[in-house]
């Protein structure tokens, strides 16, 4: 005798990438009972942190470190071994990662050397196009693909007849040596790959008008992120840098400046700052390299700064960020506008039903914990078990800034900003998951 009740059909879900977002959201939406399929454009897991991976969408360098210490560098579900250094190279992100899809049995959900072309809205859901497949229908996509991809190259007036890059796509300093080289940034790659490169090229300069404020990694014998507690979310911001600059002084850690050029923002706000690899410090307390001016025009076998001055240069490495884009969707939905990418609590698009996006914000320390526990929000939601506004009212709520912690600090970079207090964002998803009914 049949079932007198028509059977529902599982949820299935998209999720693209299979790096460190991908494989929290492939763990959080198996364990909810979801049908889920992956797709990764490389042929193995691990996303940035796989050197040199066949997807052609990672920045990682032969010498890449994390500049957050190795217990923030992990999921709350499984800790790094201790034996992983204080601040892991990338081949042992990358064997944290593999380690993580072998406990959670994750690869056999995923489609590899399978890039996704498109995906646009389908009758009740969406059609994913991906490698050589025929179109697949999902009810929801995750795009967890990552936004450290797109380089953002300023542009410029004239032509360089040298060799340009973007650091997406450096690798080693070998290429240069004997050479003479501009680096264009302020920011954390800008000052690693500057103080690489002037240990093998005839002279190197780090063209920007602003650098970043600049952090050690360790002080009073400690990582400094291991200050970085949620207590801090209680602290008026010049309280937080006054104990910042405090503890630096007593450890006698500050990072020497040199003659690089200052914020033009107080610390902790606007952008995070950069931490200071030794390789970095070391190369500017000894001047390894020049300060100069950001680039202002190309000009044939030199370039031109913007104080006027100009120099014969014979390769320029461009360190200066990423556009947000998720070219496999259809505009406005996958396209940042700088730093601003407006999302429903940081991961529901508020342009269409069932889009999911993880990782798409820029947390300082903390983002393996942040990808997790935005996946576990998102399996709560995608299978019904927290329910969320309608679009105006999460409209409203992303007009609105995002978390009172976050708005203190980045409310100049954006009302939309991926910056984002990472205390105030974990309180505002466990508010959410602990109390279902509270929107």
């Amino acid at each position: 005798m049949g079932d007198d009740h028509p059977m529902t059909a599982p949820i299935r879900i998209a999720v693209i990438g299979a790096g460190m977002s991908g494989l929290a959201a492939l763990r959080a939406l198996t364990r909810a009972g979801l049908d889920v399929t992956g797709y990764e454009a490389g042929s193995a897991i691990g996303g940035m942190w796989r050197y040199n991976n066949d997807s052609g969408l990672s920045a990682a360098y032969a010498s890449l470190e994390t500049n957050t210490s190795r217990r923030r560098m992990q999921y709350p579900s499984l800790p790094m071994p201790t034996p992983v250094p204080e601040f892991p190279h990338h081949s042992d992100m990358l064997a944290y990662l593999e380690a993580y899809a072998r406990t959670n049995d994750l690869a056999r959900h995923v489609h590899f050397g399978c890039p996704v072309e498109k995906v646009q809205p389908a009758e009740l859901g969406w059609e994913v196009t991906a490698g050589h497949a025929p179109p697949a229908r999902f009810d929801w996509v995750v795009a967890a693909s990552g936004h450290y991809w797109d380089p953002a190259i300023p542009e410029l007036t004239g032509e360089f007849h040298g060799t340009s890059m973007h650091a997406r796509d450096y690798r080693t300093a070998d290429a240069f040596a004997g050479q003479r080289v501009v680096v264009v940034g302020g920011a954390q790659s800008a000052l690693d790959i500057v103080a690489e490169i002037a240990a093998v090229a005839e002279r190197t300069i780090l063209a920007c008008s602003h650098v970043h404020h600049l952090l050690p990694r360790r002080v009073l014998g400690r990582p400094f992120d291991d200050f970085d507690t949620a207590a801090a979310l209680y602290l008026p911001l010049p309280v937080a840098r006054l104990l910042a600059r405090s503890m630096m002084t007593l450890g006698r850690a500050t990072p020497a400046r040199g003659r690089l050029p200052p914020p033009v923002h107080p610390m902790f706000e606007t952008r995070w700052p950069a931490v200071v690899a030794p390789a970095a410090e070391a190369a500017i307390a000894s001047a390894a390299f020049e300060s100069r001016p950001h680039l202002a025009a190309l000009a044939g076998d030199g370039v031109v700064f913007g104080d006027g001055s100009r120099e014969r240069v014979d390769a320029i490495v461009f360190a200066t960020g990423y556009r947000i884009s998720f070219p496999f969707l259809p505009e406005p939905l996958g396209r940042g506008n700088g730093w601003e990418f407006p999302l429903y609590r940081r991961i529901l698009s508020p342009h269409a039903s069932g889009l999911a996006f993880i990782g798409v914000l820029e947390p300082g320390p903390g983002l393996f914990e942040i990808v997790e526990r935005q996946a576990e929000w998102l399996a709560e939601v995608a299978s019904g078990r927290l329910t969320v506004p309608h679009r105006a009212a999460r409209w409203q709520a992303i007009d609105a800034g995002g978390e009172r912690g976050s708005r203190r600090q980045f409310a100049a970079t954006g009302r939309h900003t991926i910056l984002v207090n990472r205390h105030a964002y974990l309180r505002l998803l466990a508010r959410d998951l602990n109390h279902p009914a509270r929107r």
